[in-house]
């Protein structure tokens, strides 16, 4: 494994760590979590794949500006593509969980030339219009607690939340470590993180006619357990053609720990079917919501 570190156009230092050798796949963590929530990806793709990690502005090792005005979700996705520039590559695949999903989402609204593939994880909490504006209030509920009691205690409780029970029953050490880890960054850059970033993004329902224009594979998987993010995922499979949805049972917001096995052999056949030029865009067809086909007499061939 190499370790460097990648000087973004504003002046901050991100940690980029680089394993393995092949085509370049690129992940990008979650709020909740940093680069070590890959290990369990890392160690099995990188025996024939180049893991790529990054910790994003605000998490450490990475610096963690003090200006509220260097965190945004336009600089999210400038900071992914500067990183690639950095490593000299011309593409990469992209696998994002939860704010890195919306990260990888964005990228392929912005910058489509400069990836393989998409797969974005546990991804849309914040999009589903109907629950919007609760989300909003809670990331200035979580920065408030985050700066009154620090990160080890507002992980613990985040633990606990609605999505983060599932690894907590299957896997208790995962779920700790995702505890611990989260407890060991610096409260006010996760604050900052959640206000500019989580609570000013725009809802992925808002971009339906961008998303239409996806034509990169585009694989979403979310836990049929992670409430906050099933519409979402739902509408990216039903707006963007080249998409497919993956929904796995009795699961919650992070597959890649409660079920890391299962998670990495979704990624490999995925990769598989990319690089075979094998992965379908929908057939029109199937949008209708008939349940035939057959609407009319005069459309039944004889």
């Amino acid at each position: 494994m190499t370790s460097t570190s990648v000087v973004t156009s504003d002046g901050v230092r991100l940690h980029v760590s680089d394993v393995g050798t092949g085509d370049p796949v690129l992940f990008l963590h979650e709020y909740a979590g940093d680069q070590r929530s890959w290990d369990r990806q890392v160690a099995d793709l990188g025996r024939d794949h180049r893991c790529i990690t990054v910790a994003a502005r605000g998490y450490l090792p990475s610096d963690v500006p003090a200006d509220p005005a260097a965190y945004s979700w336009q600089r999210a996705v400038q900071d992914v593509v500067e990183v690639i520039d950095a490593l000299g590559l011309e593409t990469v695949h992209v696998v994002g969980l939860s704010m890195g999903a919306y990260t990888a989402v964005q990228l392929a609204l912005h910058h489509p030339d400069r990836l393989r593939s998409v797969l974005a994880v546990s991804v849309g909490s914040g999009s589903d219009p109907s629950t919007r504006d609760a989300y909003v209030a809670e990331t200035r509920h979580v920065a408030d607690q985050l700066r009154t009691h620090g990160a080890g205690p507002v992980g613990r409780n985040m633990g606990q939340g609605p999505a983060r029970v599932q690894l907590q029953h299957r896997d208790p050490a995962a779920w700790q470590e995702m505890v611990d880890q989260f407890g060991d960054h610096d409260a006010e850059g996760l604050a900052l993180t959640v206000l500019q970033i989580q609570g000013r993004r725009p809802s992925l329902h808002d971009l339906a006619d961008r998303v239409a224009q996806i034509d990169l594979p585009l694989l979403v998987v979310i836990g049929d357990e992670d409430e906050a993010c099933l519409s979402t995922g739902l509408f990216l499979k039903r707006t963007a053609p080249s998409s497919a949805l993956r929904v796995l049972p009795h699961g919650g917001h992070v597959p890649n720990l409660e079920q890391p096995d299962r998670f990495n052999a979704i990624v490999r056949e995925f990769l598989h079917d990319v690089r075979a030029g094998t992965w379908p865009s929908r057939d029109p067809r199937s949008r209708v919501t008939s349940q035939f086909g057959i609407v009319d007499d005069a459309e039944v061939s004889a």
